[in-house]
């Protein structure tokens, strides 16, 4: 099974690019080490507003072409984003890591560790505000603390390596070397990507409708725990999934309590029955979806919309939001503020509604009701996280599209591939199959409010019918 339709291919995930980050550390007052950490800016691209090593990727300016490249990368980034100097030749390597394919952008970050004496303050004026917007010197347990109380966000990769720091209380600045390179080992075979506390996330390869290459299983939950969409058929990829589920298993606290899928598509239920069946637990979902699963046995039990799962004292709130898909499911966390959001939104590209199986009346219902939870941050299935305001912002840039598609009508009749390339000028990237699908779905739902119909029975031709509705 695919969501790829017919005539567009898969994508890549964007190549990492090389990247230095500089881990600069110094004994506290009372002996303890605190690492430099900088807020990044709230304008940044990537991870705003996250407390993070100051770094960046390889320039020129580092030679990259000869030996030291890295170190002198770290120098830099330092210096241009802190003011701080630090010789290339002080810092202690510390393993690497890859940002998850779920991220648009991605780095092959190298970690360097070197240690400032005692006391080291930080400037007062930072260089580069626009990157790093505030500084300090923190202890690694303060910092965790703050993220897991929500008063802080930061960066899986540093908060796993500040907990290793805080657990192992390295001796000297090249041990804490070697700490954070072990866990950087460690992570990387095995991730613990905890984007919002109690939540982790696995993204898995799938085959999903590009730019998007990997969907996203969500591990919610607190004393137990769902997995969320396993969507892959790729024994390897599923068999890393059952890696990160025990150690969640482990670390997290309590048993896994169930499969739960948000609808049918291939990218989101391949993995199912193998997962469900390695871990003894049900496959739950909305029962249009049931239906239309082969589940090999596995114990399936419907969701429905009011529906509360018990995940260990958290509940997860079952929303039925169709339009994508007839069965399609969101979970609103409201212990986190957050909605586990299915294909309701992307953080990679559009929404895809085919008319074939979707409904954009329904698809833009659903979204007006998630928007109206007002919550703090969306996890969709492809891409980041995102503000809970996006989901208003798409609905509204939904509606735009669709006002596009009023005054193509406007003009007088016209066929669906000149509604289709007029409306979709702006991203002339996307597949004309998909501009052709998306466009259909609004001229449908146009129809459905008597502001358009069809020149024919085939649906290749409209015309505007002359009449005065709110478009929301």
């Amino acid at each position: 099974m695919s969501e790829l339709p017919v005539g567009v291919a898969g994508a890549r995930p964007p190549e990492p690019r090389v990247a230095a980050l500089a881990v600069v550390v110094r004994r506290g007052a009372g002996g303890e080490w605190e690492v430099l950490l900088g807020k990044r800016a709230r304008r940044s691209s990537f991870m705003p507003g996250h407390l993070a090593f100051p770094g960046g990727g390889l320039e020129d300016a580092d030679e990259p072409h000869r030996g030291g490249a890295l170190e002198r990368c770290a120098s830099r980034e330092l210096r241009e984003e802190t003011g701080i100097e630090i010789e290339p030749a002080r810092w202690h390597a510390a393993g690497a890591r890859i940002t998850p394919p779920m991220f648009p952008v991605r780095f092959d970050a190298r970690f360097f560790v070197a240690e400032t004496p005692a006391g080291t303050g930080v400037p007062e004026d930072l260089p580069s505000p626009d990157e790093i917007e505030s500084l300090a010197y923190l202890r690694p347990g303060a910092v965790v603390g703050l993220w897991e109380s929500g008063e802080a966000l930061v960066p899986p990769p540093v908060l796993a390596l500040l907990r290793e720091i805080g657990v192992k209380a390295p001796r000297s600045a090249e041990a804490c070397a070697a700490v954070i390179r072990d866990a950087n080992a460690g992570e990387e075979r095995q991730p613990r990507i905890e984007l919002v506390r109690g939540i982790w996330v696995v993204p898995l390869a799938t085959r999903t409708l590009p730019p998007a290459t990997h969907t996203n299983v969500w591990i919610p939950g607190a004393a137990s725990f769902a997995i969320v969409d396993p969507g892959s058929d790729d024994e390897e990829e599923l068999s890393r999934l059952l890696r990160v589920v025990d150690r969640r298993r482990r670390e997290g606290g309590g048993p896994p309590a169930a499969v739960v899928l948000t609808h049918h598509h291939g990218d989101h239920v391949s993995g199912a029955a193998r997962i469900a069946s390695a871990l003894d637990v049900p496959v739950r979902a909305h029962a249009d979806v049931l239906r239309r699963l082969d589940l090999a046995g596995v114990r399936a039990e419907a969701l429905a919309d009011g529906d509360a799962l018990d995940l260990g004292g958290e509940s997860a709130h079952v929303l039925h939001t169709p339009g994508h898909a007839p069965g399609h499911l969101a979970l609103h966390l409201p212990a986190r503020d957050v909605l586990l959001a299915g294909d309701l939104i992307s953080g990679m590209s559009t929404i895809l509604i085919d008319p074939r199986e979707g409904s954009m009346s329904l698809y833009l219902q659903s979204l007006r009701r998630v928007a109206a939870l007002g919550c703090r941050t969306v996890l969709p299935a492809h891409g980041p996280p995102l503000p809970g305001r996006s989901i208003p912002d798409l609905l509204e840039h939904r509606l735009q599209r669709e006002d596009r598609i009023r005054d193509i009508l406007a003009s007088g009749p016209s066929d669906l591939d000149t509604i289709a390339r007029t409306a979709y000028r702006d991203v002339p990237e996307m597949p004309v199959v998909l501009t052709r699908l998306q466009s259909l779905s609004h001229l449908i739902h146009l129809e459905e409010r008597g502001e358009a119909r069809r020149g024919d029975d085939s649906g290749e031709s409209w015309e505007s019918v002359d009449t005065t509705v709110d478009r929301r």
